[in-house]
């Protein structure tokens, strides 16, 4: 009797001890990371929003968002791993003011947001910006690279924009190769699982033995 409840106990601890260490490294492998959405363009322009300043002939309208980006295909286009930015004419309209922007979660590992851009604009911006709207890096003042590790887990918004000041349309922003680093984080293998399953079935049928021989010895005493 004693042996028996000796080897229920074995067995419930071995069993558990699998169980939780298969749990750790399968919650540890599906750990999510977040990124930009379409960092490439390749989508068109899914994930992001855009937003225009517009001059109609008679008044001026600000920040008018674009519920169709395609509506305004002089303003946005795709090019290279990238987007251009132009205030140009729309139809009647003039647009004066061009914005894109996407909002997004910067991951437990995420390390620095990079990018390329280039700009002839009376006036331009590629910035990220907090969920308040709070400057963090502006990428013409303060490099081509923003640390992103006093911001992990936090909502961020990467934001580009162009203007015209001087009435004369055709003022451009690209912006290209945007990426985000993130460290490195060893993901548990096909292998290392099956040699998990392998030790834990190695020991329940070492203890099995071990129970079978100590059930033997008392009927051959």
């Amino acid at each position: 009797m004693k042996n028996n409840t000796q080897y229920k106990i074995q067995t419930s601890v071995i069993a558990w001890c699998c169980i939780t260490l298969l749990m750790a490294v399968l919650l540890h492998s599906n750990k999510a990371s977040a990124t930009i959405i379409n960092s490439t363009f390749e989508n068109g322009f899914t994930g992001w929003q855009g937003q225009v300043d517009i001059f109609d002939g008679v008044s001026e309208a600000f920040f008018v968002d674009v519920d169709n980006i395609a509506d305004f295909p002089n303003s946005f286009k795709r090019n290279t791993n990238g987007v251009t930015l132009t205030t140009a004419i729309e139809d009647i309209n003039e647009v004066f003011g061009v914005y894109l922007f996407q909002p997004f979660t910067a991951s437990s590992t995420a390390e620095s947001l990079s990018l390329s851009f280039n700009a002839s604009a009376d006036f331009f911006q590629v910035a990220l910006f907090d969920a308040s709207l709070n400057l963090l890096h502006d990428f013409n003042l303060h490099g081509l690279i923003a640390d992103l590790t006093r911001y992990r887990n936090q909502v961020l918004f990467l934001e580009f924009a162009v203007g015209d000041e001087d009435f004369i349309l055709g003022d451009t922003l690209s912006v290209s190769d945007i990426q985000i680093k993130s460290t490195s984080v060893s993901e548990p293998t096909t292998l290392f699982i099956s040699l998990l399953a392998l030790m834990a079935m190695f020991v329940f049928q070492l203890t099995r033995r071990s129970r079978q021989l100590s059930l033997v010895e008392p009927l051959n005493a």
